[in-house]
């Protein structure tokens, strides 16, 4: 029996990655927490300081004394903002190819976002931001989009010679690393997230990493209310220091509990994942496929993004590969995060706080024409060579649309 058009192709495999894992030790280590009683970081009637736990293990794979475990990526971001101290209305380079929760916590965090190029990485084009900075430039922030760091020591260069602070956004790309380094401890703060999508999840939560401890100081007490206070049952926490106001964005025992299990597998899981994009690569060696450019391959966790001619022949290669059961799409549907209508109106909770933001061209070209496979944590080797197989048959379906045929 034919489907009809109405229907959706079946997935060959899942595109998830730390979710597609999850099994036994998971559902143990939630029930742990939930027979504890004690689903609060800070106290409980039998307290197993899960997220303290996986605070110093997640800090300790980062190469960094510090971490903190917060309850999103968007939280984690706008933490460690505040860590570093951003003054209110100081402005963040933000790459102009990202998801919108870097804007949203630069909002939060009372800052002004400033949008720079990308490059055929699809992150931030070291060559480019240093025009935006000005006097009131505090910060810059890096995304590793997709499993691949962007290119840190130009970056990293350029942010030293003008003073400013470099903030990662490493939310997509925990686990991987930039030459020998891993992503997210290379600047003076690295953000994490463990939404559903992401390599160790779960479902929300996020982290912060940084090796300055009065960053590390500023970010416990904000997530935390502001760090010092006293409790309805007259207990105090957070005595030591200057106080300031913060807010609750604190990580559940829940979280922490699963995390923990997540971590075992996350070096394994990006190996795999990597060593697969490498084989499709190579098997397709024989074609034209301009291959996203990685500015460390190796330390990546698996990225397969072809650039093709055009938007029209992305197209083109999507409908081929989704037609086979390959998940792929082009990344935030070819659309910055400046095209958003609240972004590009400048338009915040409290009113307007910038003015409408110019086009960037080249970002949008490159983004236009870029299609992503995601890959799966449960790939078979079955899986991989039907990836091929149907890599193949989309570019010549692009190949045969781009000569009218």
């Amino acid at each position: 029996m034919t489907a009809s058009l109405s229907e959706p192709t079946a997935l060959r495999y899942e595109p998830l990655r730390g979710l597609a894992l999850w099994g036994e030790e998971e559902k143990a280590a939630a029930l742990d927490v939930l027979e504890s009683r004690s689903l609060f970081r800070y106290y409980g009637p039998a307290l197993q300081r899960r997220v303290e736990r996986f605070e110093e293990r997640f800090a300790a794979l980062h190469q960094a004394p510090h971490a903190v475990g917060v309850s999103s990526g968007t939280a984690a971001l706008t933490c460690a903002l505040i860590g570093l101290g951003i003054p209110e209305g100081a402005e963040v380079i933000v790459p102009s190819a990202t998801f919108i929760g870097c804007v949203n916590a630069v909002v939060a965090a009372r800052g002004i976002p400033v949008f720079a190029e990308i490059d055929e990485s699809l992150t931030l084009d070291p060559t480019a931001w240093e025009q935006l900075v000005t006097e009131r430039t505090f910060a810059v922030m890096p995304v590793h989009l997709n499993n691949a760091a962007a290119d840190m020591d130009p970056i990293l260069a350029v942010a030293r010679k003008h003073g400013i602070r470099v903030l990662e956004d490493a939310a997509q790309a925990c686990g991987v690393s930039y030459r020998g380094r891993p992503v997210g401890s290379i600047g003076d703060a690295g953000a994490f997230s463990f939404q559903a999508e992401k390599n160790i999840t779960a479902g929300e939560g996020g982290a912060v990493v940084t090796t300055d401890p009065d960053v590390h100081d500023r970010v416990v007490r904000y997530q935390d209310q502001g760090g010092q206070f006293t409790t309805s049952r007259s207990g105090e926490r957070g005595t030591a220091g200057e106080a300031f106001l913060g807010t609750n964005l604190r990580m559940t025992e829940i979280s922490g509990a699963l995390l923990s299990v997540q971590l075992e597998r996350l070096t394994p899981m990006l190996r795999r994942l990597r060593d697969i994009a490498r084989t499709v690569r190579e098997d397709l060696a024989d074609l034209e496929l301009q291959w996203r450019r990685l500015p460390d391959e190796e330390g990546s966790g698996g990225d397969l993004t072809v650039l093709l001619d055009n938007r029209m022949a992305a197209r083109r290669f999507v409908t081929a590969l989704t037609a086979a059961g390959i998940p792929a799409a082009t990344l935030y549907s070819g659309r910055l995060v400046q095209q958003n209508p609240a972004v590009r109106a400048g338009r915040t909770p409290w009113g307007i706080a910038w003015d409408a933001t110019a086009r960037l061209r080249a970002s949008e070209a490159v983004l236009g024409r870029s299609v992503t496979v995601g890959l799966g944590a449960t790939m078979t080797d079955d899986d991989v060579a039907h990836l091929v197989a149907s890599l193949r048959t989309a570019a010549d379906a692009a190949r045969k649309g781009a000569n009218g045929e």
